[in-house]
């Protein structure tokens, strides 16, 4: 099977195995920030959770109501700033898929590349005038 590859375009392939490893590096340190983030969301609200199923019930409590484990959870439920921190998770959660994904895509480039270069570097055995080519060409550039 040929690949269509150039003789040229073997550079462009070359210039992609060189910025491989810094967009693996930079993604993967996005996605580490990313998940970073994520799990800091999640752990400030279950601390909100907490605490305000504490408040709540003291408050509760105070007034007299009968309290039981829905109906703490429900006031929790129902206060802004547990539905602000919510939606945060959900943000966070949002950006670590996206930025994971991403990675995900990056890791695919790679794998196509190595299979990529595999093919071409088995057309060029079978090809002596690609052979050939390929090679006046690396003689030129180191030069």
């Amino acid at each position: 099977t040929n690949t269509g590859f150039a003789v040229g375009s073997t550079v462009a392939l070359n210039e992609e195995y060189v910025r491989l490893p810094a967009d693996l590096a930079y993604w993967g340190e996005k996605f580490a920030v990313a998940t970073r983030e994520h799990l800091r969301a999640k752990l400030q609200v279950d601390q909100m959770q907490a605490r305000l199923s504490i408040e709540i019930r003291e408050r509760l409590a105070a007034e007299g109501t009968k309290t039981t484990e829905a109906l703490i959870g429900a006031h929790v439920e129902k206060a802004e700033e547990y539905q602000q921190a919510r939606l945060r998770v959900i943000e966070a959660e949002v950006e670590h898929v996206r930025i994971r994904c991403l990675l995900d895509a990056v890791r695919a480039k790679r794998e196509m590349l190595v299979s990529l270069g595999a093919q071409i570097r088995a057309e060029m055995q079978g090809d002596p005038q690609l052979r050939e080519e390929m090679l006046g060409r690396r003689r030129a550039q180191e030069g």
